[in-house]
């Protein structure tokens, strides 16, 4: 490759760099190389003192090489490549700009860290959009995947994608986090962190835990998060703080997320809990000394070391036992299709609701605080709920046919997700009250409504109202999530980088709360299942399923264009593809829909007494109503 012209760089004082190798610290061994990668000038400075290369390589073309090494044109395109595998800690400063020190607006830098020193990375650091910004991401298992930077264009690009062949790949898996401030002191950050935790370590998510210094700070906006970004210095206190979980174990190759529920305790515009007690003082960040001059201008930003964040291992404790949270919000994944975090948020969230999934979603809002965060479940449903929640919903995509977010509907590469919910379709809603005010929902109400125009298409079809059937018939069991497992106080910056195993989690808060999900949850959809099928048993015995078949043809293979251009999704009737449970999900939303449709059907037989059939249903005796229906029906 022929030399560029304006490649010899003069620093003052400093000596000038050349075209090509570079001894920085003097020591008489390259540390730097300067050269040209796809149209940009590159500086690559070896943080460890010494280039991974031989100077004979000299005339090889870097511009093929880093485009081999960094898997450009690939998908994705930064996926881990072994070519990178010896070249230890090192920074790559790229200029998008015209001026010559690698410093403008637009320029990049992109840092690795090795933190076990076997020549390949553990964590990355690097600026997104603009000088303005930076990035920590960290793999705790030895993945080595990375972010998904776009080295063609030298631009950021997106971390969660569809791959041909519908694979759902995001390079938060495994187990690590990230740190993301858009502010020019990055001591204190945005998102603090999000995590992620493999805790059965098959390289798919089990858990997220989010935190989020998101407090818009003008005048006039104290009361409402930051709707995205915000320049503005951050609080180092959070807004938000969530937790989500994968319940249902069904990941797989193709997905490697799948989140069932989560909960967001929010604070905005008043103080929430702090965070800038907790440092960490991640060193290598520095890099090699002698090249400081060279991030001179944004210096705050490159090599800056201390960073704090919410403790990786202990987050949820500190969290949960802050207890002055304005409020507190469940979401639970009803239709199964949420594999983004971001569609986690709630679709009647407005700042959040170009991220939520536009259907499917439960989500349930304790606006006060009044409960504390803590659960229950349902006689009426067999479902778990959030305590003392004022406001409460469930819009159902019963075939799950309308995935995916706002945010990504005219993306191509998200072609399995959308499209939107057209304007005027008509699809089923449940609202869910606590007119008693004792924080248990009391009173269900069955409804449908056009997308678009939901308040003023409402249709009730039924209310159940528990408060009818007995005193107390709306109070169940409390489930306190806080947990007992004392602090751990790991940090980042004491970490060897071998990857973690089991016994880096055992006894901290965040696997404890981990496993108290997963068995709560395992519980419900063994009873729910349990329940439906000791219905269906006695309901077949006794010739009441006659509308088990009518789903037999059921069409639920659609294209884009059809769910674009459908009028009604509302529930039809028939459950012959609701009687499998050889999973966890199969057992809950198999036996929710079939819990339900059998007893529509038991509900038409002219011997029995509606009243006293719901009664039993929803106050959660189903053993009862069985008994019952035996009793009325028996030869």
């Amino acid at each position: 490759m022929d030399k560029p012209p304006g490649l010899e760089y003069d620093w003052g004082d400093r000596p000038p760099l050349a075209w090509g190798y570079n001894d920085v610290n003097g020591d008489g061994i390259a540390d730097t190389l300067l050269t040209v990668w796809n149209g940009r000038k590159v500086l690559f400075i070896s943080d460890d003192g010494k280039l991974p290369w031989l100077e004979e390589d000299e005339g090889r073309d870097w511009n093929a090489y880093f485009n081999a090494a960094f898997n450009v044109g690939k998908e994705p395109p930064a996926m881990w490549n072994e070519m990178r595998g010896n070249w230890g800690n090192y920074t790559l400063l790229v200029q998008k700009t015209d001026d010559v020190r690698f410093d403008g607006l637009a320029d990049r830098f992109y840092k690795v860290l090795d933190f076990n020193g076997d020549g390949a990375p553990e964590a990355e650091y690097f600026n997104l959009f603009s000088a303005q910004d930076a990035k920590l991401h960290v793999n705790l298992s030895g993945e080595r995947d990375g972010a998904f930077l776009d080295w063609q264009n030298f631009a950021y690009g997106d971390e969660q994608r569809y791959l041909p062949g519908g694979k759902y790949i995001m390079n938060v898996h495994g187990n690590g986090f990230f740190l993301l401030s858009y502010s020019a002191d990055v001591r204190n950050a945005w998102e603090n962190p999000i995590a992620w935790y493999d805790f059965d370590f098959d390289g798919r998510t089990n858990m997220v835990m989010r935190a989020a210094d998101c407090h818009k700070v003008g005048p006039g906006d104290e009361s409402e998060p930051m709707k995205l970004l915000n320049p503005k210095p951050y609080r180092g206190e959070l807004a938000e703080f969530e937790i989500a979980f994968e319940l249902n174990g069904n990941t797989g190759p193709n997905r490697w997320h799948s989140l069932d529920m989560q909960l967001t305790f929010y604070q905005y515009g008043k103080p929430g809990p702090g965070y800038e007690q907790y440092v960490d003082n991640i060193r290598l960040i520095r890099g090699m000394p002698e090249a400081a001059f060279l991030s001179e201008a944004r210096r705050a930003i490159r090599l800056e070391t201390v960073h704090r964040h919410f403790p990786y291992l202990d987050g949820f404790k500190i969290a949960s036992e802050f207890d002055q949270w304005q409020g507190v919000w469940l979401l639970f994944d009803e239709d199964d299709d949420d594999n983004r975090w971001e569609e986690m948020f709630r679709k009647h969230e407005p700042w959040w609701s170009g991220f939520a999934d536009q259907l499917g979603d439960r989500g349930e809002v304790d606006t006060d605080y009044g409960g504390r965060g803590k659960l229950y479940v349902g006689k009426f449903d067999g479902r778990i709920h959030l305590y003392h929640a004022e406001e409460a919903y469930w819009d159902v995509d019963y075939l799950t046919l309308y995935k995916g977010s706002a945010d990504r509907k005219d993306r191509s590469d998200t072609a399995e997700e959308g499209p939107e919910p057209p304007v005027g379709l008509r699809y089923p809603t449940v609202r869910y009250f606590d007119k008693n005010g004792n924080g248990f929902i009391d009173t269900i109400e069955y409804a449908t409504v056009e997308c678009g125009r939901e308040a003023d298409t409402r249709i009730v079809q039924r209310t159940v109202s528990l408060l009818d059937y007995e005193e107390d018939a709306d109070v169940c069991d409390l489930i306190d999530l806080r947990v007992s497992a004392p602090i751990s106080g790991w940090k980042l910056e004491g970490w060897d980088g071998n990857p973690v195993g089991p016994e880096f989690f055992e006894g901290t808060p965040n696997k404890e709360i981990y496993d108290k999900m997963m068995a709560l949850y395992a519980g419900v959809a063994d009873d729910m299942w349990a329940g439906a099928s000791t219905l269906c048993q006695v309901a077949k015995k006794h010739g009441l399923c006659r509308s088990e078949s009518q789903d037999k043809d059921l069409k639920t293979d659609y294209t884009r264009e059809e769910l674009a251009a459908l009028t009604d999704v509302t529930v039809p009737a028939g459950y012959s593809r609701h009687l499998s449970h050889a999973t966890k999900r199969e057992r809950y939303h198999n036996g929710y829909w079939l819990r339900e449709k059998v007893f529509k059907d038991i509900k038409e037989h002219p011997g029995l007494d509606v009243v006293t059939l719901e009664k039993l249903y929803y106050t959660g005796k189903i053993d009862a109503l069985c008994g019952h229906i035996e009793d009325k029906l028996a030869d």
